[in-house]
């Protein structure tokens, strides 16, 4: 791993946990309707770069110029595959459970699609 490469994974991790630290600590110095929403937002940041340094970044990291087009493709309509199906297991009208499997499939779609965007395959 290249030496910019762990600087921007540690600096990511550093800004996961300052947030995490600041959940923690401003509860106690602000108001409690205040306290609530700083708790919410610095735990919805954390998750969100965590997510964006150590799931999106590594996978580039690892995964770009390693997989062939064929396979990139094949993934891909997979995933738009789940997306277009997690939706329509959304908006079914008969059963709810089909509304909590379409929306943890949709979900799960979009975060790999997201993922999988910043993937680049092999060249010719």
């Amino acid at each position: 791993m290249t030496r910019k490469r762990l600087v921007s994974l540690t600096v990511g991790a550093i800004l996961v946990g300052v947030l995490v630290v600041l959940r923690l600590v401003l509860p106690a110095v602000l108001p409690p309707a205040q306290a609530q929403v700083a708790k919410f937002m610095t735990m919805f940041l954390a998750i969100l770069l965590a997510f964006i340094f150590f799931g999106v970044y590594l996978a580039s990291v690892v995964f770009s110029g390693r997989v062939s087009k064929r396979m990139y493709v094949i993934v891909e309509v997979i995933i738009i595959a789940g997306i277009v199906l997690g939706a329509l297991g959304m908006f079914q009208p008969w059963h709810h459970s089909g509304y909590v499997i379409g929306f943890n499939v949709l979900l799960a779609s979009t975060l790999a699609f997201t993922v999988w965007s910043h993937v680049t395959p092999k060249s010719a």
